[in-house]
C-alpha cells in the first residue's frame, strides 16, 4: 500500500512540475489547453493507478509461487523439475521471442479529417503517443495477453514517444495510421474501448478516426529487436 501511495505521489509530482515549467516558459501568459489534453492526463493517471494495483497482485501471486517451490524441494520424485519445465515453456511463449496467435482485436487509429471549429486546437484531431499508450493500458486492463503496434511487439521495456510527425516504438519510427493488435478476450477488450465511457468513444467524439475489429484468429509476430541486460544480476541471498 505504501509503495502504491509513493508511486502515485511521484506521478502527481511530475505532472505538477511539468505544469510549473510550462508556466515559466510562457512568462505567465495564459495558453489554451484543449479539453482532450486534460482528459488525456486524467485517463493516464487512472491507467497508471490500475497498473500499480495489478503489479501488487503480481507480487502476491509470486510470493505464493515461491512457497510452492519451497514445498517441492524436499520431494523425492521429479515434481519440482516438471513444474519448472512447464513454467519455462510458458515464459518462452510470453517473452516475445516466439510468434503467437489467438482470439483478439485489431484497433485502427488515424488523424481526424473533419473541419476544425473556430479557435480549436488542431491537436484535438491528431493521434499522439499518449493516445497509443492509453489504448495499450486499456487493453492490458481488459486482459490482453500480448500486444503489437504496427507489427512491433510490446514488451515490459517497450518505450513509445512522439518524434515530430511520427511515433517511436522499440527504436523504430512509424507514421500514422496505427494498428494495434491484442490477443485476449476480444469482446471484453472491444467493450472497454468503444463502450459509453471507453477511450475509443472519446477519440471518436473529438473526430479522431478509431475502429475496433474482433478477430477469431489473430497473428502477432515475435519481438524483432535484441534484448540485453547489462546492469541486472541475480541478488545474493540475505544472511
Amino acid at each position: 500500500m505504501k509503495l502504491r501511495a509513493l508511486a502515485f505521489f511521484v506521478i502527481c509530482l511530475l505532472i505538477g512540475f511539468s505544469i510549473i515549467m510550462q508556466a515559466r516558459a510562457t512568462n505567465g501568459q495564459q495558453l489554451y489547453v484543449s479539453a482532450k489534453a486534460i482528459t488525456d492526463y486524467e485517463t493516464t493517471i487512472l491507467s497508471e493507478t490500475e497498473d500499480m494495483e495489478r503489479i501488487g497482485q503480481l507480487i502476491t501471486e509470486t510470493g505464493k509461487k515461491l512457497q510452492e517451490y519451497e514445498a517441492l524441494v524436499d520431494s523425492e520424485d521429479n515434481e519440482l523439475q516438471d513444474k519448472l519445465l512447464e513454467e519455462m515453456n510458458y515464459y518462452k511463449l510470453i517473452s516475445g521471442n516466439t510468434a503467437v496467435q489467438g482470439e483478439g482485436v485489431v484497433v485502427f487509429i488515424d488523424d481526424g479529417t473533419r473541419d476544425l471549429y473556430e479557435g480549436e486546437d488542431p491537436n484535438s484531431v491528431l493521434v499522439h503517443d499518449m493516445d497509443i499508450l492509453t489504448i495499450i493500458n486499456e487493453l492490458n486492463r481488459s486482459g490482453a495477453e500480448v500486444l503489437a503496434v504496427n507489427g512491433q511487439r510490446i514488451l515490459n521495456d517497450t518505450s513509445i514517444s512522439c518524434s515530430g510527425y511520427t511515433i517511436r516504438i522499440n527504436e523504430q519510427f512509424f507514421a500514422r495510421p496505427f494498428e494495434i493488435r491484442a490477443i485476449g478476450d476480444s469482446r471484453r477488450m472491444a467493450a472497454s474501448l468503444i463502450g459509453p465511457e471507453g477511450y475509443g468513444t472519446l477519440l471518436q467524439d473529438y473526430g479522431v478516426i478509431f475502429k475496433v475489429t474482433i478477430k477469431d484468429d489473430l497473428f502477432i509476430p515475435k519481438y524483432s529487436e535484441s534484448q540485453s541486460y547489462r546492469y541486472m544480476t541475480k541478488a545474493k541471498e540475505e544472511v
